[in-house]
């Protein structure tokens, strides 16, 4: 880990975060772009704890914040691991930064930071992560294969963008891809 990221830390999400979160909902104008579910109107805020604070006592998910050290009371992004499969050792995840905190090299901080709390979380004991973008989403492509994550395979036309079809690609790690890289 460099210098640079050693200033912030991905710590549990609690309570105290959610407000800002859900303002990073309300004022995100391309959710369409970052997801090939269906999009919901936006609940309301109290909904919206509800649903947050299910996810905060849920073992089958978690839900981090990057900080900086030294100003832990504003987050600056988030990265959540979910569809936790125990028979086959493996979660998907998925990250955001606000628009204000997009390419300022937090993505990568988040995702080294968070490759290494998955895989030592001795409540998974995870041998494999995974996340999916679509195939026009280029600076989270170029992250993913930075860490070492192999394309697995595509969902050809799975994301509809504005009128666009583009490709779901399916990236993932194993935890032994990890260990080759740390001996």
């Amino acid at each position: 880990m460099n210098n640079f990221h050693e200033n912030y830390q991905l710590i549990l999400l609690s309570k105290e975060y959610l407000r800002e979160l859900y303002n990073w909902n309300i004022a995100e104008k391309h959710f369409k772009q970052f997801t090939c579910r269906p999009l919901r109107s936006q609940k309301s805020y109290d909904e919206y704890v509800n649903k947050m604070m299910d996810s905060i006592d849920s073992i089958k998910e978690k839900t981090y914040i990057l900080v900086k050290r030294d100003n832990n009371s504003v987050p600056l992004g988030k990265i959540k691991l979910f569809d936790y499969n125990p028979r086959n050792h493996s979660a998907e995840f998925g990250y955001y930064l606000p628009n204000q905190n997009r390419n300022k090299g937090l993505g990568s901080i988040i995702l080294e930071q968070f490759i290494d709390l998955s895989f030592s979380d001795s409540d998974y004991n995870l041998n494999k992560l995974y996340a999916t973008t679509a195939s026009n989403n280029i600076p989270s492509l170029r992250l993913l294969e930075k860490y070492k994550f192999r394309l697995e395979g595509r969902l050809r036309e799975h994301y509809w963008i504005n009128d666009s079809k583009y490709d779901q690609c399916v990236y993932s790690i194993l935890i032994s891809e990890i260990k080759k890289e740390l001996f």
